[in-house]
């Protein structure tokens, strides 16, 4: 729901910079399409960061025999 918000509020920033006319609407839509664009890249580059992480410590500790945070 946060992201949401943040989309919204980065969106109205945005907006600010257009006059009102009817361009207005259709550059709204644009701008909203590319934030979400962006979170969800965001969102995808964080788990797969973390999916990367565990693989390459779960091939590391099998490796060598340890134990780690698993």
């Amino acid at each position: 729901m946060n992201e949401i918000v943040e989309l919204h509020k980065k969106m109205f920033y945005y907006l600010d910079t257009f006059t009102n006319n009817s361009g207005r609407e259709v550059a709204k839509n644009i701008i909203l399409d590319a934030l979400k664009k962006d979170a969800v890249e965001s969102k995808m580059r964080s788990v797969r960061s973390d999916y990367l992480y565990r693989k390459g410590a779960l091939e590391y500790y099998n490796k060598y025999g340890t134990i780690g945070e698993f």
